[in-house]
């Protein structure tokens, strides 16, 4: 079709009877300038621009096209997430041009269901995935584009869970708080914060937690503690617990997780104190989409998957697989406990206890990559690292590196030991350059307790210290893992550890506070983890939180307080199991520009189409005709709608656009009568350049136009609702 252009020099045939192209304008500053795009990552959903949370996503491959000269040519994006482009040779354009992301690693397909990146939202600091570009007069433009995995998604302030370990013979009855991720202080007595979700009789002692997000189920599993209890489901029960209301249910019983009962006649549970780490179940951990959930069985050593669909699993959905202990010498030494989940992988964790040999250098940390997909694990483990490093002392003043794992025989338990560090490797936590955060559990807590008679039988009663840790493993763009302190893992300003601040908040007695359990928000800076005394009051358990870039904690301010040895708390000794981020489904976003059109309907890189309107009033609807939010149009004439405006997924919405309130002071002068511009036509095909705006009565001339749209399911954009204004005749 030819395109009305009654504002420019009308086109004219030549005597071969072919249409010609207008010439280009004339750059007055004699050239064009150099478009810049950056690609990054993203993990918030807000649409501006934040080196700080964002990293930069090498492989993407972005496509630039000029519609006067029908030139399109696709550029790869450099390993740094940065490409500078000139156009030198590219005549004619008039310095106009469409720009578009049009792939990236590890692509969404909704078609397949392959990959788990797509366009992610835009807004002040972030741009669409495809835009329109002006370089003439020498003009440089930097676009900052984005893509997401929406299940990275989590509000700003969380919902907290964690599993309390309660004291068999103590009045505590709680095994399932909640609590803002904001929290600090200490909390004895308080009902409301952390608030109590599930108690003893409903589910017994656990470690292991996930929250599917779909329909808000935290499922819990059973752990392996001295002096607890197990809940009806036994030593392989995995819980399922309404967080709103509290009603938690079996949801599934995870066979050969061990047989050894509790006796808390004998010594207080002492023989039970060989079990911990060896029987019931490890860390558990949901799928990305939350449909399948993992579950480590810590006495037969294997990776359980159940259907998470489902209210109930009477079986796993497959096969449990051997999580490998070919890291270990002897094999029999492995105890796999750990998991991390993120973008389909699953991360397996665990140590070589060093138990039958009772030598420290064989004492180590392992990490495995599982693909649930083919049900297979790597062909090596990606962190290998020897644990018989110096430590802090868990107790001043003794020394705090980690000891070989206790053997059966409680005769050789030690005894007199207020610390006795054994490393569980319980949590592992995945950085958005995917690096790998590891908590480490101290075994020795789940041995002993608070004023306890020892193990050991001629040991005397009691109180433990517990001396877990944190380690930092970076990765590199080679795909390589290193543990912190090493040349390509330097910890921040030096030092011993990469997590400073586990301390109690006087910087003294007990300096290796962590117990284990990790919660990291992406789009936070900070990382939760379990410690002992985390405030003020002694003999408690609760949560500190670290920044991940200096790796500080200010141990005087940033703690809460959850478990007390006055309600059923172990003091100093383990009282708490899992951290959980209980993280909202991802939100929607939709909207994109009003523009300058040439009376064609659909966007184009030429002539003035690269300008977009500012000012234009877009008013979000629902399908009742109620306002729900309404915006103007910025400089580049773009407006988004999400969940800040109450946008919701998978519902119909209609958009209208006021073109009364358009600034036309930046347009040229033939399009500057707001009165005389016009509701392009929606002539195009392609939904992304398309005008959508149906103009009220059918009237070009009408003050307001319509696009109706229903939104996608939680996660996804739609960049495409697009209103174009012409002024021709």
């Amino acid at each position: 079709m030819i395109r009305r252009t009654a504002w420019r020099a009308v086109l004219t045939l030549s005597c071969a009877g072919v249409l010609l192209a207008p010439a280009a304008p004339a750059s007055a500053g004699g050239g064009e300038g150099k478009l810049t795009v950056n690609v990054f990552r993203e993990f918030a959903a807000t649409g501006n621009l934040n080196p700080q949370i964002q990293t930069a996503l090498a492989g993407a491959k972005i496509r630039v096209s000029s519609d006067s000269t029908g030139m399109t040519q696709d550029f790869p994006v450099g390993p740094n997430g940065t490409i500078t482009l000139d156009f030198p040779t590219w005549k004619r354009t008039g310095g106009k041009y469409k720009v578009e992301l049009i792939d990236w690693p590890n692509k969404y397909d909704p078609a397949t269901g392959t990959g788990f990146l797509q366009p992610a939202f835009a807004g002040a600091g972030l741009s669409s995935y495809l835009n329109f570009v002006d370089l003439e007069d020498e003009q440089d433009v930097t676009l900052n584009l984005a893509v997401w995995n929406p299940d990275d998604y989590c509000q700003d302030n969380p919902t907290l869970a964690t599993a309390c370990q309660q004291a068999a013979t103590k009045p505590g009855q709680k095994t399932l708080v909640t609590f803002p991720y904001n929290s600090r202080g200490d909390t004895p007595g308080n009902t409301t914060n952390p608030r109590t979700i599930a108690s003893v009789p409903a589910t017994g002692a656990l470690y292991g937690l996930a929250y599917r997000k779909k329909d808000k189920r935290l499922f819990s599993g059973a752990y392996a503690k001295r002096h607890t209890v197990y809940g009806p489901g036994g030593q392989g029960a995995i819980y399922v617990t309404n967080p709103a209301t509290g009603t938690t249910s079996l949801f599934a019983t995870v066979p050969n997780a061990g047989t050894t009962p509790h006796n808390q006649g004998n010594r207080v549970d002492a023989p039970f104190a060989n079990q911990p780490g060896k029987e019931s179940l490890g860390d558990i951990e949901i799928s990305s989409d939350g449909s399948e959930l993992y579950v480590v069985n810590m006495n037969d050593g294997n990776l359980y998957t159940y259907d998470a669909t489902l209210a109930t699993a009477g079986a796993p959905k497959r096969t449990p697989v051997p999580i490998p202990d070919s890291a270990c010498s002897p094999p029999g030494d492995w105890r796999p406990m750990g998991l991390g989940v993120r973008d389909g992988v699953v991360y397996v964790g665990g140590v070589c206890s060093a138990e039958s040999t009772q030598d420290p250098t064989k004492l180590r940390a392992v990490v495995w990559t599982y693909n649930p997909v083919t049900g297979t694990f790597g062909a090596a483990p990606i962190v290998d690292e020897p644990l018989n490093f110096p430590r802090d002392p868990a107790s001043d003043p003794t020394p705090g590196n980690w000891k070989p794992w206790t053997q059966d025989n409680l005769a050789n338990f030690p005894m007199g030991n207020v610390a006795y560090p054994q490393p569980m490797l319980s949590d592992i936590e995945i950085e958005r350059d995917g690096g790998l955060v590891l908590g480490f559990r101290d075994r020795f807590g789940d041995q002993s307790g608070l004023v306890i008679p020892n193990a050991n039988p001629n040991g005397a009663v009691e109180s433990t210290v517990t001396g877990g840790d944190i380690n930092r493993v970076c990765r590199k763009s080679d795909g390589t893992y290193h543990w912190e302190g090493s040349a390509d893992c330097p910890r921040p300003g030096g030092g011993n550890e990469w997590f400073t601040g586990d301390t109690y908040y006087t910087g003294t007695g007990h300096r290796e506070t962590a117990q284990g359990a990790l919660a990291l928000p992406l789009q936070q800076n900070t990382i939760a983890s379990t410690t002992l005394d985390p405030w003020r009051v002694i003999n408690s358990g609760g949560i500190g939180w670290f920044d991940r870039t200096t790796g500080h904690r200010d141990a005087a301010r940033d703690g809460f307080g959850v478990v007390y040895d006055t309600d059923g708390g172990f003091g100093k000794a383990h009282g708490l199991g899992d951290l959980e981020l209980l993280c909202d489904e991802p939100p929607v976003q939709i909207g994109n520009r009003v523009w300058l059109d040439d009376g064609g309907g659909s966007q184009n890189a030429r002539y003035d189409e690269t300008l977009g309107i500012k000012g234009v009033t877009v008013t979000l609807k629902d399908s009742a005709g109620q306002i729900i939010a309404s915006k103007k149009t910025d400089a580049k004439g773009e407006y988004y709608f999400d969940h800040r405006d109450g946008l919701l997924p998978n519902t119909d919405y209609t958009v209208e656009f006021d073109k009364t309130t358009a600034d036309t002071s930046t347009l040229p002068a033939y399009a500057s009568n707001v009165a005389n511009l016009k509701w392009t036509p929606t002539t195009g095909t392609d939904p992304a350049t398309n005008s959508d705006a149906v103009p009220a009565g059918g009237n070009p001339l009408a003050t307001t136009a319509v696009a109706h749209v229903t939104t996608g399911p939680p996660g996804s954009v739609n960049h495409d609702l697009d209103a174009g204004m012409w002024a021709g005749t």
